[in-house]
Parts: structure tokens; C-alpha cells; sequence
């Protein structure tokens, strides 16, 4: 019992200290961003290409298209590329369209699939290599952009730097619900620009991201993660990383946001959240390593809780003491992101959230060890990242 509390005391004490070190991060991102922005009227303007890979999106493309037209930035420097991946709907009619539209808009079509190259990934290169953009651009179908969204993420672009995360907030909000997923979506992002800024960048989303193009062909592209069904983002965060590519930024602030719609349903739901979870086995091991400490606090506080029910006060107690301690310095840490990103309001849901957090977390961490999840209209296995129609086919 002694070192299973010690064990539980020294997690909680880890977890802190993460925490201040990521705040610290925060601080160094934003930072960083301010003055680049301050800094951006001084230089011209790079061209940059926008990159969509869209599959069966008919529905959310006339908002994302309505968006991409909207760009303030210059159109002569301005390109998009998008990719209909073997669409059964409109969505193929739609791309074309827009791009029949608009002069400095292409259209490509992929028709198959690779077993050695998962779906998107190869629809994204596809793109990048048929773009000529310095700086490439990317949001999904579901996505809605502002108009000023590319020369926002561009401006970040000063010479040393390769990549820049954004952020894409849950849009709408309707219910109390969609606004607790909402800030724990959020919570993703502040970690994600806390971890930039102390230079050990741990995630990003594809919805929101840009990259040079020079950097992306000097790490090799997807070479080495093409395989994984997903990781377009955090994966290659980590290649440019590890590769030194150059400095990766955040841009935090409202203008730079791409809003996407939250999970339809609990299925999308938890299918999104496994179809996350299941990367974690791919990251390098100090990664790896730092999210199983995370488990491991959150299985003992789950754990913990229980221990109610069998008696065993001291031990609830304890648990009690160790959960408000996290809960607090994860509110004073999701504050401070939340004064940057514009989204205090969301802060009002933390109580609720921080109590099913443990649970969260251990479920999903589990789920994706040996769950199967559907994405883009197809079932993969998690543990093996692989399209279960492809691994049947072979049989």
C-alpha cells in the first residue's frame, strides 16, 4: 500500500511539474508569435499553396469552398489544390467545380489505394508535389477558414522557421455537451502550443497546419510513417522535428483559428478519439514514455475513486488530494491558453470535465489498444493502423 501511494504521490508531482513547464511553453509561443506578426509588415509576401484532401464531404465543402474563396491574401501568390480520395458523393463535382471557378484553384482525383501508403497521406503528397506554393497550407473538408487565415499562418513564416500548428476550435456549440468536447479539444491545443513553445513539440491537427514546402521534401515527406493511417500531422511534427527542419511556431490567436464541426455522435465521437489514441504507439520513446506516466496518474485516480465503495477512506482521501491538485494546475495552465485563444467562456465546463477526465483518458488509451474505428467512411484496427478491407482483400 506504502509505494502504491508513493507511486501515485510521485506521478501526481511529475504531472505538475509537466505542467509548469508547458505554461512556461506557452508563454515562449505566444511570444514568439507577437513578434512575428509585428515583424511580417516588413517582409513581401512568400506564395503558398492551400492543400484539402477530401472524401465524401459534400456536405461541409460548400462551407470549407466558401471559406478558401474568401482569402484576403494576394491571389497572384495564392494557390489550392484539392484532392477528391475516391469520393462516392459530390464531392469530386464540387472540387471540380470550384476549380473550374477560380484561376489559381486545381483539382486532382485519386482512384486507388496503396497498401504501402495510407489514404490521405497519399492524397496530401500527391498535392504538395503537384503545388508550386513556398509555404503549403492545410484544413480538412470540414473545416471553415476566415479570411485571414493563410496570411496569418504565413506571417509566422520568418526565415528560420518550417512548420506553424494552429488552432481548430469546435464549431458550433449548441449544447452543454458539444461545449465540454469543445474544451477538451481545446486543452489538446494548449498542450500542443506549450510543448512548441519549449521546443519539444508533442502534437498538432491537420485541420489547422503549415509547412514549407522545402522542408517537407528535406525530411522526405511520409517516408517512414506512410504506413499509419493517421499521423498527417502530429507523425510529420514529429519527422520535422527530429529531422531539425527548422524552427515550429503556434499561432494562437483568433484570426488564425479554423473552426471544424465537433463529433456528430458518441460513434464519431469515439472513433475520432481511438483513431487518436492509437498514434501514441508510433511516437519516440521519451514521447511514448511521458504518456503512459499520464495513464498511469489518471489509472490511479480511477482507482482511487473506487476505492470508496471498498472502504478503504484513507485511500479515497488521498486520491481526493492528488485529483485537486491536478484539476488546479490544469486550470491555471488551460487559463492562461484560453486568455490567448479567445475561449475563457469555455472554462465555465472545467469542474465537470476535470472529474471525467481520469475516466477519459483510461478508456481511450485502452480502447485504442485493440479497438477497430471507422474513418473516412472506413474500418481500420487501431493497434495496427491498417484498413481492415485491405488486410481481408490479401487473405
Amino acid at each position: 500500500m506504502a509505494f502504491f501511494l508513493s507511486l501515485f504521490a510521485l506521478l501526481t508531482l511529475f504531472y505538475i511539474i509537466g505542467l509548469l513547464w508547458l505554461r512556461r511553453g506557452l508563454h515562449f509561443a505566444q511570444s514568439q508569435t507577437h513578434l512575428a506578426r509585428t515583424a511580417s509588415a516588413a517582409r513581401a509576401h512568400p506564395s503558398a499553396t492551400i492543400v484539402v484532401s477530401a472524401r465524401n464531404e459534400e456536405k461541409n465543402l460548400p462551407h470549407l469552398l466558401a471559406g478558401l474563396a474568401q482569402q484576403n491574401y494576394p491571389t497572384e501568390k495564392l494557390e489550392i489544390c484539392l484532392v477528391d480520395d475516391r469520393s462516392s458523393d459530390r464531392t469530386g463535382a464540387l472540387l471540380a467545380a470550384f476549380a473550374a471557378q477560380h484561376a489559381h484553384a486545381k483539382y486532382f482525383r485519386i482512384e486507388d489505394t496503396r497498401p504501402d501508403f495510407a489514404p490521405k497521406k497519399r492524397a496530401l503528397d500527391h498535392a504538395i508535389r503537384h503545388s508550386t506554393g513556398e509555404i503549403i497550407v492545410l484544413t480538412d473538408a470540414d473545416g471553415v477558414p476566415g479570411p485571414g487565415w493563410v496570411r496569418e499562418m504565413v506571417e509566422q513564416f520568418e526565415e528560420n522557421a518550417a512548420m506553424v500548428c494552429g488552432y481548430s476550435p469546435y464549431r458550433p456549440r449548441t449544447g452543454s455537451l458539444q461545449k465540454i468536447l469543445a474544451l477538451e479539444y481545446f486543452s489538446l491545443a494548449a498542450v500542443a502550443a506549450g510543448s512548441i513553445g519549449v521546443g519539444r513539440p508533442l502534437t498538432c491537427t491537420g485541420s489547422n497546419l503549415a509547412y514549407r514546402r522545402s522542408a517537407y521534401f528535406a525530411i522526405g515527406g511520409f517516408d517512414g510513417i506512410a504506413q499509419w493511417i493517421s499521423g498527417d500531422d502530429d507523425l510529420l511534427l514529429h519527422k520535422m522535428h527530429e529531422h531539425h527542419a527548422g524552427q515550429i511556431k503556434f499561432a494562437g490567436h483568433t484570426s488564425a483559428h479554423v473552426p471544424v464541426r465537433p463529433p456528430a455522435s458518441w460513434k464519431d465521437f469515439q472513433a475520432q478519439r481511438t483513431r487518436y489514441a492509437s498514434k501514441g504507439r508510433h511516437y519516440k520513446l521519451s514521447v511514448t514514455l511521458a504518456l503512459a506516466a499520464v495513464y498511469g496518474l489518471n489509472l490511479f485516480l480511477c482507482v482511487g475513486v473506487l476505492a470508496v465503495f471498498l472502504v478503504e477512506i484513507k485511500i479515497f482521501l488521498f486520491t481526493l488530494a492528488c485529483g485537486l491538485l491536478k484539476a488546479c494546475f490544469e486550470f491555471l495552465y488551460l487559463k492562461k491558453a484560453a486568455q490567448w485563444f479567445g475561449e475563457e467562456s469555455l472554462l465555465r465546463y472545467f469542474s465537470l470535465a476535470a472529474m471525467l477526465h481520469p475516466f477519459y483518458i483510461v478508456y481511450f488509451s485502452t480502447r485504442a489498444q485493440f479497438a477497430r474505428f471507422v474513418w473516412r467512411g472506413e474500418e481500420f484496427a487501431a493497434r495496427t493502423a491498417q484498413s481492415l478491407g485491405g488486410i481481408l482483400s490479401r487473405r
